[in-house]
């Protein structure tokens, strides 16, 4: 199957239907709206923290406002393990898968201790939030429990992940906070039932957490919170870490004890002290190294069959495929225009629109398999080939021809919705062997997972492109025949929408048709500087 311009226009209509604007509903996360969860928890025999989320399950048509604290965490060194001698082998992705697996498990339990809620895994990136107490008056306490358990996360993941069994995986730790407004939507379903927070300040935690440098940096507003100065810029609040003693002093002060004054040596023998008491948290990440057995397969296309209920660690998919990375152009500043102009309901329903659209490109027009929404960005995954191998050159054909439907679908989502004539679409696609699984706690708290160096190339070409532009990564580049090779000759693609693909590839040579798909050289990066796919 292949895109069509009539199928298309008829899903985006059905789910315009599906969540009207008028019919969104939009509450408020304050104190009667955590005791409405409490009661509704404790009739199901559940706890609020522990068994789910203050925020969990959001229906399609509601939207929560909530002031919130968003921590991101960085595992710095963790693209220097993908490999093995220089080679992504299935011993380097068990390894990796085996990692993160741990990580991931541990992780839920400390953010729960601090009871906070994690949002998203995505490969070494941790989004959690800091919603409780609700109420601006409360600000300054959630800003301090984020920083201690941004404490605990990192000393625990620098302490444990070099015993961690046959893993030994040496990771520095950098974590980004900042506090602010955010919207609060459904991401996924059966499988995923987790909400997603749309606005500035997770997008502006995860660009602090962006670096080589670890440690824990603040947002100049979590620094006025606290009683900070401002360092009047994001390039200052990236090099600004907290020091030894004043993680210790905000430890302390969020749990209630005496803020410390002396010198920096007891203060460092203080912060050993805190990392000693981490012990139990490095008993637990060892105690499920013996969980972590995985055993990779190839899945015959189309990936469209992969069922994510049954994938597990004992039963998790490796093979050659094509990562597509598609994400909202622009979309921090239309979210936060939305909030600031009391517009979020309509916000809510187009974007679950478009995301539902570009979702069914992925699945229903390209046999792929979305493998989940990380922000406003949809990360899908696709293959040709047979039960033994993959078709690497045509596998790249159907991803471009993926693009180009992702990218008309997109126009057409901007013809028939409300203001987002503002929004663009960048999208970026790389070939590689790539573990799927799913991963951490057990249940509906596990995580999709489908992360290798195609996974992280295509996300940094995507983050490289203008919401007009596509590209295509260096090891698709090499495997694809010479008609998508001529597409990409020069770089990215400019307005590569399906129509262009099919006349592109469609001929040996159609120069009238390449001249309206216009190219720039791509920028190369060793390493992408995560986004975390909220552009503004």
């Amino acid at each position: 199957m292949a895109w069509d311009v009539s199928r298309s226009r008829a899903r985006i209509a059905n789910l315009m239907n599906t969540v009207p604007r008028a019919a969104v509903l939009v509450e408020n996360f304050d104190q009667g709206y955590l005791d409405r969860r409490r009661i509704d928890l404790r009739a199901r025999g559940r706890r609020l923290g522990q068994d789910e989320a203050p925020i969990f399950s959001v229906p399609d048509r509601r939207a929560v406002l909530v002031d919130g604290v968003h921590v991101y965490v960085n595992l710095i060194d963790y693209h220097d393990v993908m490999l093995e001698e220089g080679r992504e082998t299935e011993a380097a992705s068990r390894r990796l898968m085996q990692f993160l697996h741990l990580h991931y498990s541990a992780a839920d339990r400390i953010v729960a201790d601090y009871e906070a809620q994690r949002v998203d895994f995505h490969g070494p990136r941790l989004h959690a939030v800091v919603v409780t107490p609700p109420g601006s008056g409360n600000e300054r306490q959630r800003v301090l429990r984020a920083i201690a358990m941004a404490n605990a996360l990192k000393d625990t993941i620098e302490a444990a992940a070099p015993r961690l069994g046959k893993t030994k995986l040496n990771t520095r730790v950098r974590i980004g906070i900042d506090t602010g407004k955010a919207v609060a939507i459904s991401s996924g379903r059966k499988h995923e039932p987790e909400p997603l927070f749309l606005g500035r300040p997770a997008n502006y935690a995860a660009k602090i957490a962006a670096g080589d440098t670890p440690g824990i940096f603040l947002s100049d507003n979590a620094r006025a919170v606290i009683g900070q100065l401002r360092t009047g810029s994001l390039l200052m609040e990236r090099a600004m870490a907290l020091s030894d003693t004043e993680r210790l002093k905000y430890l302390n002060e969020s749990l209630g004890r005496p803020v410390w004054t002396q010198d920096a040596q007891p203060i460092r023998n203080q912060v050993d002290a805190a990392i000693r008491s981490l012990q139990t948290d490095t008993v637990l990440m060892e105690s499920l190294a013996s969980e972590a057995v995985f055993h990779f397969h190839h899945h015959e296309p189309p990936l469209s069959s992969i069922d994510f209920g049954v994938l597990k660690p004992s039963n998790s998919v490796r093979m050659p495929l094509m990562s597509v990375f598609a994400d909202l152009d622009g979309f921090t500043a239309y979210v936060d225009r939305c909030i600031a102009t009391n517009q979020i309901a309509p916000m809510v329903a187009n974007i679950h629109v478009i995301r539902g659209e570009l979702a069914a490109v992925v699945k229903q027009d390209f046999n792929g398999r979305k493998v989940r929404f990380i922000g406003d960005c949809v990360h899908g995954i696709v293959a040709e080939g047979s039960r033994v191998e993959t078709d690497r050159a045509a596998s790249v054909e159907t991803a471009v021809r993926m693009a180009g439907g992702i990218r008309s679908s997109f126009n057409l989502c901007q013809a028939m919705l409300h203001d987002i004539d503002d929004l663009g679409i960048a999208i970026g696609l790389e070939l590689g062997q790539t573990p799927v699984t799913r991963l951490g706690i057990r249940g509906d708290r596990s995580v999709r997972c489908a992360s290798s160096r195609a996974v992280s190339g295509s996300e940094g070409l995507q983050q490289d492109c203008s919401g007009t532009e596509t590209n295509l990564g260096p090891t698709a580049r090499e495997a694809a025949h010479s008609r998508v090779k001529q597409i990409f000759c020069f770089g990215k693609a400019n307005n590569l929408d399906y129509e262009a693909v099919e006349a592109l590839l469609g001929t040996p040579t159609a120069p009238a048709v390449a001249r309206t798909v216009a190219v720039a050289p791509a920028i190369r990066r060793p390493e992408p500087e995560h986004r975390f796919h909220a552009n503004g």
